[in-house]
């Protein structure tokens, strides 16, 4: 079996980049030896790469996991909006020392500055507690143990197997209108107590609440996803990178659509609270594809 790129479960990674580039028209030749100088390895930071459809086209023209395509705009019918700004390369930059993290963004910017722009540079910080700038708990439903890799990782025997699909969205919090809420009111809007970081049950827990919207089965299979957004922040943005990586295409679909209300009408009513201004998705390819990909 191929094995995932390097960093994909090394956690808790408390300080992270997240990096969207699009091409520009540069021979596919310059791409690779550009993306061969970018994840040169640097010490103490994993340097993951992930590509849209269009991009792992033209990099391995030979094969392309079927399910893959660019994230589409969509509503909700209650005017909830997630964008498309599908871009053709993520690069994902994850340490414990902000220090480390700036000499691999310098590396990779050098790196690609001839054959792509940047169309998103993002900071990310991850707290002791994994709390977000709430205060409520991110990742508490996270898959434990063995299960991360059987959720993030497609399996042996199909085609792009030991590598993962990816999502990337940049969500801005409304925060003064979120906090303005009575701590039981924000609650219910996550589905988790807020101090402790316990999961409302029973009738205790609102449809509508995040936890419902995204903790879902389809067809008896848990939608499971494994996450490694984080925060981002300064004084006047501040939100979440939400990353997720499946081992299969759908889970995406299926959560986003129970999130915007397909079905039943029911949308997340975190969205009432956040802003979501980038939507992409990718294939980040086993590390053996990956070399096959940039050495060919």
């Amino acid at each position: 079996m191929n094995s995932p790129q390097s960093g994909l479960f090394e956690e808790p990674g408390r300080s992270s980049q997240y990096l969207e580039y699009q091409l520009k028209s540069a021979a596919i030749d310059d791409v690779k030896s550009a993306l061969r100088k970018a994840l040169q390895p640097v010490p103490d930071v994993h340097i993951l790469v992930a590509f849209g459809r269009a991009c792992w086209h033209r990099l391995q023209p030979e094969w392309c996991p079927e399910q893959l395509m660019d994230f589409k705009a969509r509503a909700s019918e209650k005017g909830h909006v997630m964008p498309g700004t599908q871009q053709d390369l993520f690069v994902w930059i994850v340490a414990e020392d902000r220090g480390d993290v700036m000499a691999a963004i310098v590396q990779v910017a050098e790196a690609l500055a001839s054959v792509a722009d940047i169309t998103l540079d993002l900071d990310g910080y991850k707290t002791r507690e994994a709390r977000i700038i709430t205060g409520f708990v991110d990742g508490t439903g996270n898959p434990k143990g063995d299960k991360k890799r059987q959720a993030a990782i497609i399996p042996e025997g199909s085609i792009g197997e030991g590598g993962s699909f990816v999502i990337g969205q940049k969500w801005t919090h409304r925060y003064k209108e979120f906090m303005s809420l009575s701590v039981p009111a924000q609650e219910q809007v996550f589905g988790r107590t807020k101090e402790t970081n316990i999961e409302l049950e029973g009738t205790a827990q609102p449809p509508n609440s995040h936890v419902s919207r995204t903790d879902i089965d389809v067809n008896d299979v848990p939608m499971k996803m494994y996450r490694r957004g984080t925060p981002y922040g300064n004084a006047s943005d501040k939100g979440l990178y939400f990353l997720a990586f499946t081992c299969e295409f759908e889970r995406f679909e299926n959560v986003i659509d129970s999130m915007l209300g397909g079905g039943d009408g029911v949308t997340d009513s975190l969205m009432d609270y956040s802003d979501c201004h980038t939507g992409s998705y990718w294939f980040m390819p086993s590390q053996q594809d990956l070399d096959a990909a940039l050495t060919s």
